[in-house]
């Protein structure tokens, strides 16, 4: 499983391997603006879905790259959950990805 360099101005993904020994694109081959990493689940919308991207660039700006994300269940209910449950999903709308951000603030990622 590798992961996905996304530039958020083009609106365009990029699947890269997972051997990080190989240097990774810094820059897009479109605009040559910074691309971001993904993770590999992340699954890009039509380049034409406007909401849909600003939705995920909000989401990017604040540390979601579409890595996995624990529910908010306390810790013995969640021992007896199938893996698969365990993970929070992506939201799709702009109030959504609010709400998620606000929920989920100590889980993001602190990007340089």
């Amino acid at each position: 499983m590798g992961y996905k360099a996304v530039c958020l101005n083009c609106r365009k993904a990029f699947n890269l391997s997972s051997d990080f020994t190989l240097h990774a694109p810094d820059k897009c081959p479109e605009c040559s603006g910074r691309l971001a990493m993904f993770n590999h689940k992340f699954r890009p919308p039509k380049q034409s879905d406007m909401k849909a991207w600003k939705v995920i660039t909000f989401l990017y700006i604040h540390g979601f790259n579409y890595q996995h994300i624990q529910k908010d269940i306390p810790i013995d209910i969640m021992k007896n959950m199938i893996e698969s449950n365990r993970y929070e999903e992506y939201p799709s709308n702009m109030k959504d990805a609010k709400q998620f951000v606000e929920k989920y603030k100590s889980q993001a990622l602190k990007f340089n």
